[in-house]
C-alpha cells in the first residue's frame, strides 16, 4: 500500500519543443519526492527556423490531445499548486495567442509562455534538486531542446550564468541541412559549428577549473545518447552510468550522422520522431561542451519541470 503524501503537492507540465512533459512531487524534509511523470514525444517545432514562425493547425492539435491527457493525470493527484509553462516553439510562434487561448480551453488553466531567461533560471534551479550534485562545486548546464539551448553556469550552488541561445536542434536542422533523410554532409556539419561558436562569443563564461567541472546535460538527446550506449553495453537506462565521455558522444555522433534516415531509424534506443534531428543536436552539444572546455559529462533528469515544482513549494 503506498504511502499517502504528508507535505505540499506541486504539479509542473512543460510543453517544449519536442516535448511535452509532466511531474507531479511531494515536498519532504529530504527535498523533492517525485510522485509520478510522464513524457510524450510531441514536436511542435516544424518550422521554427522561418522568419515568421507559426504553429500548425496538426502540430497545436496532437500537443492538446497530450496536454489534456497529461494535465488530467496530474491533477488526479489533487496538487495544492499547479503551473503550466511553454518554452522556445509557442515563445517565437507568431500565433502563440491563438495556442495559449486553446490550451485554457482544454485545462482551465492559464499556460505561461516563459522568457528564454526564466527558462534558463528554472533549469538551473531544477538541476540543482539532483541530490547526485550535492557535492560538486562547478556545473555547466546545457539542455537541448528543438528551438533553444539553455546555457546555465553554477558555482558552489550559485546560478552564476543562466542564457537562453536560438540553437535548439530543430531549428539548426532547419537553417542548416538540405535533406535530413541523408546523411549529415561536411558541409553541414562546418555551418552547423559555426552557428553555435558564433551564438556562444554573446556568453560570458568563466569556468575556474575545467577538470573538476561537471557538463550536465538536460532533456531528450542525453536521454538517448545514455540509452545508446548502455545498449551496447548490453543493459538498460536504470543500470546504466549516468556519466559519460566526450568520447561516448563523438561516437554516437559519427555513427548517427554517417547514416540515412531509414539507417538511423534502425539505432537501438533511438526514438523514430529524433531520428532526423539527432545528429545536429548532438553535433552542437558536442562543440558546445568542447567550447567550454569540459569533457566530463552528467545525465540529469532534474531539469525545468523540476525547478517550476520548486519554485511553486518554495515558500511552503
Amino acid at each position: 500500500m503506498m504511502n499517502r503524501p504528508q507535505g505540499p503537492i506541486a504539479a509542473a507540465l512543460d510543453i517544449g519543443s519536442n516535448t511535452i512533459k509532466m511531474l507531479v512531487v511531494e515536498k519532504t524534509p529530504d527535498g523533492l519526492k517525485k510522485l509520478a511523470e510522464n513524457t510524450s514525444e510531441t514536436r511542435i517545432s516544424q518550422g521554427i527556423s522561418q522568419e515568421h514562425p507559426e504553429l500548425t493547425e496538426a502540430s497545436m492539435s496532437r500537443a492538446l490531445e497530450v496536454i489534456g491527457d497529461l494535465y488530467r493525470e496530474m491533477r488526479s493527484f489533487h496538487p495544492v499548486f499547479t503551473r503550466i509553462v511553454a518554452t522556445s516553439a509557442v515563445r517565437d510562434a507568431a500565433n502563440r495567442s491563438v495556442f495559449v487561448g486553446r490550451v485554457l480551453e482544454e485545462t482551465g488553466q492559464h499556460m505561461d509562455v516563459i522568457s528564454g531567461e526564466e527558462e534558463a533560471q528554472l533549469i538551473g534551479k531544477g538541476v540543482l534538486t539532483d541530490p547526485a550534485l550535492v557535492d560538486q562545486n562547478e556545473v555547466m548546464i546545457f539542455d537541448m531542446g528543438g528551438g533553444s539551448v539553455e546555457c546555465i553556469h553554477l558555482k558552489n550552488r550559485t546560478i552564476e550564468m543562466a542564457k537562453s541561445l536560438p540553437l535548439g536542434g530543430v531549428r539548426l536542422m532547419e537553417k542548416h541541412v538540405a535533406d535530413p533523410s541523408q546523411p549529415l554532409t561536411q558541409n553541414e556539419k562546418k555551418r552547423v559549428i559555426e552557428t553555435v561558436l558564433e551564438k556562444v562569443q554573446e556568453l560570458s563564461l568563466d569556468i575556474e577549473n575545467p577538470e573538476k567541472a561537471l557538463a550536465v546535460g538536460a532533456g531528450g538527446t542525453w536521454v538517448t545518447s545514455r540509452a545508446i550506449l548502455a545498449h551496447r553495453q548490453g543493459k538498460t537506462l536504470s543500470e546504466s552510468s549516468p556519466y559519460l565521455t566526450i568520447e561516448d558522444m563523438r561516437s554516437i555522433f559519427e555513427e548517427a550522422s554517417n547514416y540515412s534516415l531509414d539507417r538511423r531509424l534502425q539505432i537501438p534506443k533511438l526514438p523514430p520522431n529524433r531520428a532526423d534531428v539527432f545528429p545536429v543536436t548532438l553535433l552542437a552539444l558536442i562543440t558546445l561542451s568542447e567550447w567550454a572546455g569540459i569533457s566530463q559529462f552528467y545525465h540529469c533528469f532534474h531539469s525545468l519541470r523540476y525547478g517550476v515544482a520548486y519554485e511553486l513549494l518554495r515558500t511552503t
